[in-house]
Order: structure tokens, then sequence, then C-alpha cells
């Protein structure tokens, strides 16, 4: 599938069982959950994100870090915490190239076209042999519509199945071999 008709969220909502949950006023614990569909804003995802992300590092887990800011600008906050990762594990950040990137900084930048449908999503995936989990979340109403970007409305998906994760892995891992010698 090319990189420009590839979405995430199309591909792997539907495999994630249950209802849609609204996670605006969710305690941790919900947001904590290894499975689930949700309605969220960006606090709620960057929570998610978060927690995932310290597992990378508490534990030096080895093997592929999929992350996707729809905007290579929307990582600048948190790039510190990627960098670290690239001890132990590859990473690869797929965005709109807005703002230019530091391609010696040891994370692989995925540039997307801006016809992408990637560019409407956020996801972070987690491959690793001894841990896997993904999240990815549609951007119901994209930049600019409100004077506050953290007020974003999502839909999305939070799974640790090892089939769901490794289909998610399979469709970015081509891209990020691919073009990340282009960056």
């Amino acid at each position: 599938m090319t990189i420009k008709n590839l979405s995430l969220f199309n591909e792997c909502f539907g495999s994630v069982k249950g209802e849609t949950k609204k996670l605006e006023n969710a305690h941790l614990t919900q947001l904590q959950s290894s499975s689930l569909n949700f309605e969220s804003k960006v606090p709620q995802l960057e929570y998610m994100c978060l927690m995932m992300e310290n597992i990378v590092l508490m534990k030096k887990l080895k093997g592929n870090v999929y992350a996707g800011f729809q905007k290579f600008s929307r990582a600048k906050n948190v790039l510190d915490r990627f960098q670290a990762m690239t001890q132990y594990s590859n990473v690869y950040i797929f965005g709109e190239e807005d703002v230019p990137m530091d391609s010696s900084d040891g994370i692989h930048y995925i540039p997307l076209p801006s016809n992408s449908k990637l560019i409407r999503e956020w996801f972070l995936v987690i491959d690793a042999p001894n841990f896997k989990s993904m999240m990815v979340a549609y951007d119901l109403d994209g930049f600019g519509v409100y004077k506050i970007e953290e007020s974003r409305n999502f839909k999305g998906a939070k799974s640790s199945n090892p089939k769901v994760v490794e289909h998610a892995a399979s469709l970015l891992a081509p891209h990020a071999r691919s073009l990340q010698g282009n960056v």
C-alpha cells in the first residue's frame, strides 16, 4: 500500500473489539487499558503515549518504535524521549515536513506527502519481541479549528494484541525502510 493511501486508523480500528468509550474525563486506569476503542482529546492521547514510551525506556526494549505526530513540529516537545529510545530501539517518526529535523539525532524521519491519509492520524506502535502495543487516533477536527490545539477531538483504538500490533507494524515498516534514506 502506498504511503499516500495508508490509513493505520482504517486498518486497525475494527480489529479492536468493544464499544467506543469517551475518555475526556476518564480515570487513569481506563487510559492504561491494554485494549479499547475511544473518543478523546489531545491530553488523553499524550498520556496513553507517555505510558507506552515509559515501557520502552524502563525495560530498554529492543525493537521498532513507529510514531506519527501528523506534523514534525508536533514532535519537538518529546524529541528527547524518542532520542533516548534510540539507544535500544529503531525509532521512526512520520509526519508532514513542516519544520526541518536533525537527521543526526538517531531518529529516522519519514516525511508524508501532503495528501497522505496518515497526516490526519496520531499513532504510536511499539513492536518488540517481549512487548507489543499500539495506539492510533484519527483527528476529527484538523489543525487550526481551536485556539487551544489540545481541544481537538480524536477517535481511535489502543491494543496490545500481538496480531493487531504486528499488522500495524507491517504496514509502516516498508515505508520506514524505503524512505529513511531520503530524509
